[in-house]
C-alpha cells in the first residue's frame, strides 16, 4: 500500500479539479445525462426503488451536483449526498426545489472519513461515478458492505469498465465512434466558452491509470462480504445519446457498467 501522502495528494487533486468543475459539471459530462444514459438511469432507479417504503433513507457518496439525488428525493426518499467538493455542494443545494429541501441533508467530506465516524443506517447507498476517483476503493467498498444490514441494498452506478477487448474489427469501429463524439463535444463546448479542463484528471481519475473498475473484482469483494449481487449491467457511454445508441445497438461495445446488490 502507498503511503498516506500518495492518497492525500488524490483527495486534494479532486478537490482541486471539482472545484474547477462546479455548477458547470453536468455541462462538461454529457455522457452522465444524454437522453439514452437517463434511460438506463431511469431504469435502474425504477428497479432499486421497487423495495422501499415510503422515507426510506438513501446514501448517495460523490453525489456532485446531485443528478441521481434528485431522483431519489423527487420520489419522496431521504437523501444524505456527500462529496468532497464544496463547489459541488453548493450547486447541489440551490438545484434542490423549496418543498424537497427537508428531506435532503447535504455534506461536504471524505467519503472514508465519513462512514467511519458516522453510524446512521441506510436504506441503499448509491457510489455514483466515485469508485475510480478513490486511492483504495477496494477499501472504501468493504467499508460499506459492514454498514449493510439484512434488506439494504447498494448500487454503483456509471464506473469505467476495465476489460480486454477481443475483436479487432469492433474495437476500431468503438475508437472511430469514440473519436467523433469527442470531436463534436469540444467543438461544441469551444461553442458554449466552457473549458473541457484537459489535463486536469490523471490524479484525480486515479484508478483509470489502472485501465478503469474491474466488475469482476467487485463481485468478488461483495461475495466475500455476503452480498448478493441481483444485477450488473454492463454497456457503453457517449458524450451524444445518438453515439451511445450505435455504440451499444449496433456495435455491441462496453466501456461502463453498474451492479446492483443487496444484504440477504
Amino acid at each position: 500500500m502507498a503511503s498516506p501522502a500518495t492518497k492525500e495528494k488524490v483527495l486534494e487533486e479532486n478537490r482541486r479539479v471539482h472545484a474547477l468543475e462546479n455548477r458547470l459539471y453536468l455541462s462538461r459530462h454529457p455522457e452522465q445525462t444524454n437522453f439514452f444514459q437517463r434511460g438506463i438511469l431511469e431504469k435502474m432507479m425504477a428497479e432499486v426503488c421497487t423495495t422501499l417504503r415510503p422515507g426510506s433513507k438513501i446514501l448517495d457518496l460523490g453525489c456532485g451536483t446531485g443528478y441521481l439525488s434528485l431522483g431519489f428525493l423527487s420520489r419522496g426518499y431521504h437523501v444524505t449526498g456527500l462529496d468532497l467538493s464544496r463547489e459541488m455542494i453548493q450547486a447541489f443545494e440551490e438545484s434542490i426545489p423549496a418543498t424537497l429541501r427537508p428531506q435532503a441533508r447535504l455534506v461536504v467530506g471524505d467519503a472514508e472519513e465519513f462512514l467511519s465516524q458516522n453510524q446512521d443506517e441506510y436504506d441503499v447507498v448509491v457510489l455514483s461515478a466515485i469508485l475510480h476517483h478513490l486511492f483504495d476503493y477496494e477499501s472504501v467498498l468493504r467499508q460499506i458492505c459492514v454498514r449493510l444490514s439484512s434488506g439494504k441494498q447498494l448500487l454503483v452506478f456509471f464506473e469505467p469498465l476495465k476489460q480486454e477487448v477481443h475483436s479487432p474489427i469492433k474495437f476500431v469501429l468503438h475508437r472511430a465512434l469514440s473519436w467523433l463524439d469527442e470531436k463534436l463535444y469540444r467543438f461544441e463546448m469551444k461553442a458554449k466558452s466552457i473549458p473541457v479542463l484537459d489535463d486536469e484528471y490523471h490524479h484525480s481519475d486515479y484508478q483509470r491509470q489502472f485501465g478503469g473498475i474491474d466488475p469482476n473484482r467487485i463481485l468478488e469483494i461483495l461475495r466475500e462480504e455476503g452480498l448478493e449481487v441481483l444485477k450488473i449491467e454492463k454497456y457503453c457511454a457517449r458524450r451524444y445519446g445518438l453515439h451511445a445508441w450505435l455504440a451499444n445497438r449496433v456495435l455491441g461495445t462496453q466501456n461502463t457498467f453498474n451492479l446492483f446488490a443487496t444484504r440477504p
